[in-house]
């Protein structure tokens, strides 16, 4: 579920906007990528800790029932845990995170970002209070802040612009089939920890299932991170001055203000539509169908993988369209896949079947995670590749906030203060549909014309 710039080449057929400014130094060569199979290993180690970091994210979208009970909190209260605890400091961190890519290592705040996450995952398990359990949140959204912001940028730099988009989408799936692992793996897990109940562990004493569960998936991580250090670091497409701010990058974005709208509050709106519907909808299973974790889990978790496996086919046709000079591809391809996937995000909690609302999550899934991979895409094959870090940096920040801290938490605070009936719960994503998810797609229409004159160099 939750976010780049572009590789620039010399040569004509780049895409990269000849409007933006002087770069403070030469730029490599065109031709000096990393060789293709040291680019793909590259998104295969951040795909595999993309799925670890979703797993991290989203493991409470099954334990919301224990969680409640034992600390006593609202539907309110779960959503701001999912919500905004997580993403404030997620977004906030990006700011000085992406000053930090520019500048330094891209490889060692990756590795420190999956270690401060792993450790604040597994921290989680420790808590005994909503407070508790938000400041353990707060610290996985930090570190997963730097690594999606740097992933962005090292894949953006590990590949030519017109192979982006399809190397973007392929890393993008991990991150969404995480989501429908942790569903997959995580439902029987949970199942079996609360069927065997609390357990006294060295060093941390009782602990309930739930906060078993955080432990076992978070610790791993922290031997994990050492993975990046198999791949080579790409070199930057241009330097970055020492003294560079994000004057520069706030300057380009607003010279091209309808497309950067469409990519930072666009693509959030799609993204707070996606993740309300992956952590609420096995809630409505569960309260509105009676499911339990155990059959949820592998059922959501299949249907989200299947949907998450044509995220390289949306990418790959996006790629084809591009390079048959539709400039405006990313957004084009996002508008059409939106208006039909609507239909099905509403008809999903309006059926009678729960096999049937699982039939049209799957459709629903398939259509919308377009958009997973195209935001970070799109604002790639637009921006100076030397302004890569910060403007990754404001894209995670605005698109994060409006999608993590907004997505859960409407969905509870529509169930908790307009139904009033947490059974009502999938009215309340049928409402998301109407108030988040179409006005994305509003917002990639009057974004398109503004795509077309960036690639154009004509002012917007």
């Amino acid at each position: 579920m939750s976010e780049p710039a572009l590789s620039m080449s010399a040569s004509p057929s780049s895409s990269a906007p000849i409007d933006s400014p002087a770069p403070p130094s030469p730029a490599p060569a065109t031709a000096d990528y990393p060789s293709p199979f040291m680019g793909w290993l590259t998104v295969a180690i951040l795909f595999l800790l993309y799925i670890l970091s979703l797993t991290d994210r989203n493991i409470m979208a099954l334990m919301v029932g224990p969680i409640k009970q034992d600390l006593g909190l609202s539907d309110l209260q779960i959503s701001l845990l999912q919500g905004p605890a997580f993403a404030v400091l997620f977004c906030l961190c990006a700011i000085p995170l992406g000053m930090a890519l520019d500048r330094f290592s891209r490889r060692i705040v990756l590795y420190l970002s999956v270690t401060v996450w792993s450790i604040a995952a597994a921290s989680c398990g420790l808590a005994g209070s909503f407070i508790g359990l938000a400041m353990a949140r707060a610290g996985v959204g930090a570190g997963e802040s730097g690594f999606g912001t740097g992933s962005y940028s090292v894949v953006g730099d590990s590949f030519p612009p017109h192979r982006v988009s399809l190397a973007m989408s392929v890393f993008i799936m991990g991150g969404v089939m995480g989501a429908g692992i942790v569903f997959l793996l995580g439902g029987p897990i949970v199942g079996a920890a609360m069927k065997a109940g609390p357990a006294t562990w060295p060093l941390f004493g009782t602990l309930q299932p739930w906060q078993q569960v955080f432990i076992m998936t978070g610790a791993p991580g922290i031997l994990l991170a050492f993975l990046v250090f198999l791949f080579r670091e790409p070199p930057r497409r241009k330097a970055v001055s020492a003294g560079a701010g994000y004057g520069e990058a706030w300057a380009y974005i607003r010279r091209h203000k309808p497309l950067y709208t469409a990519a930072f509050v666009g693509f959030g709106l799609a993204y707070a539509a996606t993740i309300g519907f992956q952590l609420w909808t096995p809630v409505y299973l569960a309260r509105v169908h009676g499911w339990q974790p155990a059959q949820i889990g592998p059922v959501i978790g299949i249907a989200q993988i299947a949907a998450a496996a044509l995220i390289p086919l949306h990418g790959w046709t996006v790629d084809r369209l591009y390079r048959r000079g539709r400039k405006d591809a990313h957004l084009f391809w996002c508008l059409m896949t939106v208006l039909a996937a609507a239909p099905f995000g509403i008809a999903a909690f309006l059926v009678a079947s729960p096999w049937a609302t699982v039939a049209c999550y799957w459709c629903f899934m398939a259509l919308i995670l377009s958009t997973a991979s195209m935001g970070p895409a799109t604002v790639q094959v637009v921006t100076p590749a030397y302004l890569r870090g910060r403007v990754s940096a404001l894209y995670v920040l605005a698109s994060g906030l409006i999608a993590m801290a907004g997505g859960p938490a409407f969905i509870g605070l529509v169930t908790d203060k307009l139904w009033g009936d947490e059974m009502k719960v999938g009215l309340s994503l049928i409402t998301s549909v109407f108030c988040v998810l179409l006005p994305a797609a509003l917002l990639f229409a009057l974004g398109r014309a503004s795509m077309r004159r960036a690639h154009e160099g004509d002012p917007v």
